[in-house]
């Protein structure tokens, strides 16, 4: 344990001067800290936005060595703008620990989905960030990457222009009636799929609109929109800051699905933005398998529940099957923590882990046959778990 190490609680609002300065410092000292969900900006925006949202500053004799954004849901602490920050962590100076930051905050663990840290990986599963190098040149990219990929998205640019019209891409700031019609598509996308809606609870719809008024030009949202015949195949929200650009919300039309419309719309992205003056275009942590198509994987980020204490599992770990049921686990909780992040009040969390237990039945109906008229109950004792975690 650090002793010497300090800890104040503060609103994003009430940082001051030196404390804003502290942390360009911070930031500009670390390459892990480089990405646009490290940016002040994107800090305050949404802790403008998300409930329950602070800032620890870090003190070690009265001098600031680092600060923890975070958002309280219960005795459980999440990254400040979770689930809408892909990566997160401490900026801080090097021998600050995570553990000893959640000791001195009185928090009993911390859930991450894309832990930026240098410490070791522990009970955590390790991940990567997946990137797109652009600091040479969107030609220069394009030498690095398969020759078959290339020749493929080439040929079917030719297919759908020939069959649908001229092709247009656009890369810019989104207008308002841009935005709600990607968030809509977006929703509309995760009902299809059975997924916890992350735009129903309010919030984090605010978050998007309030980016949206960035008006910067090295900060803010970007949409890009490729266009066949007039008509919208692909789309994707990112976020912009300094010379690094983070794809965030995708969404493609499934009746383009032959011409790959959402590759399409990813080379051209690549390709504007390395125009822009952007060197790095990040992809999130690595976890879906197209993103190996465009990206490398570049650092190390982390997965998985910080305790305080040691848990269950880690006393378990070598025993029959405990893996496995680890495993599981690890899935079930990346998706009741989205619940927990959206809904810090126990009314969302009960709708959200009932709607989660129904969407888990549809996907599953021998699992859902056997719920029955208990879906409630379990979303009761789901949002009960969120709360007490």
């Amino acid at each position: 344990m650090d002793r010497a190490l300090q800890a104040r609680v503060i609103e994003a609002a009430d940082l001051g001067v030196a404390e804003r300065a502290r942390w360009n410092a911070l930031r500009a000292a670390d390459p892990l800290l480089g990405g646009p969900y490290f940016d002040l900006r994107y800090i305050e925006t949404a802790a403008d936005c998300a409930p329950g949202a602070r800032i620890a500053v870090l003190e070690r004799g009265g001098r600031i060595v680092g600060f923890l954004p975070f958002q309280r849901r219960g005795s459980l602490l999440q990254p400040l703008g979770a689930p809408m920050s892909d990566f997160h962590g401490l900026v801080a100076e090097p021998d600050v620990e995570l553990s000893t930051v959640l000791a001195l905050l009185g928090a009993e663990r911390m859930r991450v989905s894309g832990l930026v840290t240098r410490e070791p990986a522990g009970e955590l599963s390790v991940r990567h960030a997946m990137a797109a190098d652009l600091s040479g040149g969107f030609e220069a990219y394009q030498a690095g990457r398969s020759a078959a990929f290339l020749k493929d998205k080439r040929r079917r640019a030719r297919a759908l222009e020939r069959d649908h019209g001229e092709t247009v891409f656009t890369f810019e700031r989104p207008a308002p009636d841009l935005l709600a019609w990607l968030v809509a598509q977006k929703r509309e996308q995760i009902r299809r799929t059975h997924q916890h809606d992350i735009f129903a609870c309010g919030w984090t719809q605010d978050l998007l609109l309030r980016l949206a008024e960035h008006d910067a030009s090295d900060f803010g949202l970007r949409l890009a929109v490729l266009r066949a015949g007039g008509t919208i195949v692909a789309a994707e929200l990112g976020l912009t800051a300094g010379d690094r650009h983070h794809l965030w919300f995708p969404i493609y039309d499934p009746a383009f699905a032959r011409y790959s419309p959402g590759a399409l719309m990813t080379l051209e992205t690549l390709r504007v933005a390395a125009e822009r003056g952007v060197v790095r275009v990040d992809f999130g942590p690595s976890e879906e398998a197209y993103k190996e198509d465009f990206a490398d994987p570049m650092e190390t980020v982390l997965e998985g529940a910080i305790a305080v204490r040691p848990s269950l599992m880690t006393h378990l770990k070598g025993a029959p099957g405990v893996d496995r049921i680890d495993e599981v686990g690890k899935r079930l909780a990346r998706r009741l923590d989205r619940i927990a992040a959206c809904e810090p009040g126990l009314i969302g969390q009960v709708k959200g882990g009932a709607s989660f237990v129904t969407g888990l039945g549809r996907r599953h109906p021998k699992v859902g046959a056997g719920l029955g008229a208990g879906i409630g109950v379990i979303g009761l004792g789901v949002s009960l778990g969120l709360l007490a975690d």
